[in-house]
């Protein structure tokens, strides 16, 4: 009887491939069976043979089965961020099912399946390849283009590749593209991983002045650290192909995800962000296949695993403070003080009406007198919030937050706008984009 039962399925089985197009999944599911039985069922079939006979290539394999949420996680994470790749969403659902993780083809596959694949219309065409045969010989150095991040607002990405193994050397967000952020990057990079024989730039005023000739504080710089600076063809970008194609890599594997969370959270600062990228890049580095190496390794198995790996460290000490500061002229005030973007510092009596050299380092001020050091400040760079508008009364004044502020009586009926700074301890108003007035608050 069981004999009989089991026939009948097997016929019923065929009939419902054949005639009414079930799936091998939906036949296993109706009969309780697994889909390497289904496969033998119809496999035993004469006629699948000849209708079907991709049935006996197929191969024997049981797929292994996910918990169904895994599968809604997968979807929902690339529907909150379309560009969202496979391996960066393998990366979250580790950490939530560490066990349970589908592999990149399975996550691949699911998403094809449900139709939410990314397609960027703004594909490369292709380029020619070139490549440095030992990590080390030169790195590639650039900035991308402005980014917006929530209320973080634009934001400007520097970055170090090398050439030979892909691996990212130093990056990181900043406010600007100065050339004092590039150096800072520089410094992190040399500090961490030694000299490279060099590094290939653009012809961008942050590495060369602006009739195109060195001596620039960029190639002094490299010059004193026994690093040889080379340029890309002006208006080439494929010269620096690789660090633009990780500047694209960014885009769709980071950012989307990072202004997601910058979104979702209010009082995420430029700091937490660039340690949100730094997570990244460390597994960037150390986990993502990269297609373009020998294996699809990741790149630090190329940069730290190769024996001819050029390794040059720093012999001595380097004073990075004298190349990361910026230097101005101010006037001492008949009150012993000087403003210094936005801000005043007391000076020592005696130098009133003198001219001082003031010195800005990253987390102080140096001001000195006929090359004398008079004072030295602690430092931070102002915070500014957006400007808001205040009509001045005709006695004069601006009311801003429930007080009166005087700025001048022959201004009365024009309209100025007002921006806070240094964590709301000032006031600077501005006439015409003109910068009026400073107040204490």
């Amino acid at each position: 009887m069981k004999k009989t039962t089991n026939q009948q399925e097997r016929e019923e089985a065929r009939e419902l491939f054949h005639n009414k197009g079930l799936s091998i999944e939906e036949l296993a599911s109706r009969f309780g069976k697994t889909e390497r039985t289904i496969y033998r069922w119809l496999r035993e079939d004469n006629k699948a043979k000849i209708i079907d006979p991709h049935l006996n290539s197929k191969k024997l394999t049981s797929r292994r089965k996910y918990p169904p949420e895994i599968f809604t996680q997968i979807e929902k994470l690339k529907k909150e961020v379309p560009q969202r790749s496979a391996p960066l969403i393998k990366r979250i659902l580790e950490k939530k099912y560490p066990t349970k993780t589908p592999s990149l083809s399975t996550i691949r596959r699911h998403v094809r399946d449900q139709g939410l694949t990314y397609k960027n219309r703004n594909r490369r065409l292709g380029y020619i390849k070139f490549e440095r045969s030992r990590p080390n010989d030169l790195w590639q150095i650039d900035i991308a283009g402005v980014q917006t991040v929530g209320h973080l607002e634009k934001l400007y990405l520097i970055a170090l590749l090398d050439d030979n193994s892909r691996f990212i050397v130093s990056a990181e967000y900043f406010k600007d593209q100065k050339g004092m952020s590039v150096i800072k990057v520089i410094r992190d990079a040399v500090m961490a991983y030694g000299r490279p024989n060099q590094i290939l730039a653009d012809n961008g005023t942050q590495f060369r002045n602006l009739i195109g000739e060195l001596g620039t504080k960029y190639t002094r710089l490299l010059d004193s650290l026994g690093i040889k600076p080379i340029f890309a063809k002006p208006r080439h970008p494929e010269t620096k192909g690789k660090l633009e194609r990780w500047f694209g890599t960014v885009k769709t594997m980071f950012l989307g995800e990072a202004r997601f969370n910058v979104k979702n959270n209010p009082n995420c600062t430029l700091t937490d962000f660039n340690q949100m990228l730094k997570e990244w890049v460390d597994w960037y580095n150390t986990e993502k296949p990269h297609r373009s190496l020998p294996g699809k390794c990741a790149p630090v198995k190329r940069y730290l695993d190769v024996k001819d790996r050029i390794f040059r460290p720093l012999k001595t000490n380097v004073n990075w403070t004298r190349w990361l500061h910026e230097v101005g002229q101010r006037k001492v005030s008949k009150y012993n003080e000087i403003h210094y973007k936005a801000q005043k510092f007391s000076v020592p009596p005696g130098f009133s009406g003198t001219k001082v050299e003031v010195i800005e380092y990253e987390d102080k001020i140096e001001i000195y007198h006929k090359e004398k050091l008079v004072i030295t400040h602690a430092y931070i760079v102002p915070i500014l919030i957006k400007r808001k508008t205040r009509k001045i009364t005709h006695a004069g004044v601006i009311m801003y937050k429930g007080k009166y502020y005087s700025i001048d009586y022959k201004m009365a009926g024009k309209t100025v706008k007002v921006q806070e700074l240094n964590e709301g301890k000032n006031l600077l108003v501005y006439l015409n984009g003109v910068l009026l007035k400073t107040l204490d608050l």
